[in-house]
């Protein structure tokens, strides 16, 4: 089992209140390997919220040791306003308002346009675009992310 995939089954139960697992990755960088814990809540992750989930994992990890005594950096953040919406509870944080859509193959034209999330199911997106309604099944969707104007 990967390392990351490990570490995701291990502490999916810490999170019973409403602070999310979105991800967990381990990745090489620069300074060695990191094991990165990105968290999400309705209102936005506080650093007090990755702080006490940091000390909770960090516990856990100890008794674990996923990486068999390996060293790694423990890095538990805030999923970030651009990266990819992959939850329903995160679709229904979005819903009616404006995300950006990427297809994996172009209709009319496009394969990335910025629209209005107005509904999902476990198979479609609504989306709107200028007052008008289109329906896309979700093989068509390659990642919706949040739309982000400056």
């Amino acid at each position: 089992m990967k390392v990351a995939d490990e570490v995701l089954d291990a502490i999916t139960p810490l999170f019973k209140d409403d602070i999310k697992l979105v991800e967990v990755e381990y990745v090489k960088r620069q300074d060695g390997m990191h094991l990165i814990v990105y968290l999400d809540k309705p209102n936005g992750v506080t650093l007090d919220d990755c702080e006490a989930k940091s000390n909770q994992i960090s516990d856990l990890l100890d008794e674990l040791d996923p990486t068999d005594g390996e060293p790694y950096h423990l890095d538990v953040s805030s999923y970030g306003l651009d990266r990819p919406l992959k939850y329903d509870w995160q679709f229904k944080k979005y819903l009616n308002q404006k995300v950006k859509v990427s297809l994996y193959r172009k209709i009319d034209g496009k394969k990335e346009f910025v629209a209005t999330l107005v509904g999902f199911t476990q198979d479609d997106f609504t989306f709107s675009i200028d007052g008008e309604n289109l329906n896309l099944d979700n093989v068509y969707v390659a990642q919706i992310t949040p739309y982000i104007d400056f």
